[in-house]
């Protein structure tokens, strides 16, 4: 499910937060698209796996750092220079974002001028991570579909929780 961007209004002081959430939303799902794909890859080193394992695998990367996914997966894929690179970039933006986003505005949050300023970069933030999303989509899917874990079969289970 593809959801654009919203266009702000600037007015509503609530909107730089749901812009933020926004933001911090698309970098989680890059982590979780690279977490996919380092599953997948450590699943096929043993295709004897039961979703009990797969389960496991899972939970082994719980309390691991999005950096520490891009390694791992970096190890067992080789991925194309720009999505490496892009990925590097993903990550800054999410420590950014966890870390650093308010305190780096600490006075621009005092002014609308400067809230505004805000919404801005955080909108460029999103528009880089939509469009990595897609490409580690397709990345993380093939390497799934060795398992006949097809978008048919995401599709359905996606239906069924709906």
């Amino acid at each position: 499910m593809t959801v654009g961007i919203p266009e702000p209004n600037y007015e509503d002081p609530k909107e730089l937060y749901a812009f933020f959430g926004l933001a911090y939303y698309n970098a989680a799902l890059r982590e979780h698209g690279v977490l996919n794909l380092a599953v997948a890859m450590l699943a096929k080193q043993d295709l004897g796996l039961t979703v009990g394992d797969v389960d496991k695998l899972y939970e082994s990367f719980d309390k691991a750092t999005f950096g520490r996914i891009i390694k791992q997966a970096k190890e067992l894929f080789p991925f194309p220079n720009n999505v490496e690179a892009d990925l590097e970039k993903a990550l800054n933006y999410r420590n950014y974002l966890a870390h650093k986003f308010f305190v780096v505005h600490d006075t621009d949050f005092l002014t609308p001028t400067g809230r505004n300023g805000m919404i801005d970069e955080l909108i460029d933030i999103i528009r880089f991570l939509k469009p990595l999303d897609a490409r580690m989509d397709v990345i993380w899917k093939s390497a799934w579909e060795a398992f006949g874990i097809t978008q048919e079969w995401i599709d359905q289970q996606f239906d069924a929780l709906v």
